[in-house]
């Protein structure tokens, strides 16, 4: 069952033609979140944000579902674009990077069965970097047949270029991003990307558990470390002052 959590609309919204906006639609494992946007203002207008629980989804009825509840969804933007977000993934250089070989890899990994292989790519350093992930078979189909017109990319894509850009002058930092049942973590460590990747969890134990995991994997805690928290958490939140 979807169920609509957030639904936020400024009041001049209606001001601006839909064609001077842009649809935005981030599809996680427990989430699909819709973002208006005007590029010429650099503003958000409206935001609407559909959870659900059960891991093996029915991916067409789960967007109709977001379809009968959103006011954005079917609007005609100027341009939509998609996201996809904490589903398995790993970042693969180009020169290691071949389709069958990576999903193989990714299914041996994971484990998952009736999934498909969806990539995107990244530019660091002057070196393309792919972002290979395992999606629902189903779930692939509909971004091939249902949204063939509109593209589709990796959250952590951008993710990873914001942290690059603004901890280029730090000695380690950490760019976290907080979403409803996962996490993504990049961490760059003297201007170089160190580490880059998407976790789930239950409770906040995890979230600890996780976090002190890598610190002490990398030996990060040597180095002084800022981190920058962002996305769906509140600074009241049990979750935000455990961290």
């Amino acid at each position: 069952m979807v169920e609509k959590e957030i639904s936020q609309y400024s009041l001049d919204r209606e001001e601006l033609a839909a064609i001077e906006k842009q649809l935005t639609i981030e599809v996680g494992l427990h989430y699909i979140a819709i973002i208006e946007f005007v590029p010429a203002s650099e503003s958000i207008t409206a935001v609407e944000l559909f959870t659900f629980e059960k891991l093996e989804h029915n991916w067409y009825q789960i967007f109709q579902e977001v379809r009968l509840q959103s006011i954005l969804f079917d609007v005609n933007y100027a341009s939509k674009q998609i996201f996809i977000n904490g589903f398995q993934q790993s970042i693969i250089p180009e020169k290691f990077y071949k389709a069958e070989e990576t999903n193989n890899f990714l299914q041996i990994l994971y484990g998952w069965k009736n999934s498909d292989l969806n990539y995107d790519s990244i530019y660091i350093q002057n070196q393309q970097v792919y972002i290979a992930s395992q999606l629902p078979t189903d779930l692939q189909q509909m971004f091939h047949v249902s949204f063939s017109d509109i593209p589709v990319y990796n959250s952590l894509r951008k993710q990873i270029e914001t942290a690059l850009k603004l901890g280029s002058e730090l000695q380690n930092y950490w760019h976290i991003q907080f979403y409803p049942g996962c996490f993504s973590l990049v961490s760059v460590q003297q201007q170089q990307l160190h580490l880059a990747e998407s976790y789930c969890y239950t409770c906040v134990e995890d979230i600890i558990f996780r976090l002190v995991s890598i610190l002490n994997t990398y030996n990060i805690q040597t180095l002084p470390l800022k981190v920058h928290v962002s996305g769906i958490i509140h600074e009241s939140d049990e979750m935000y002052t455990t961290i």
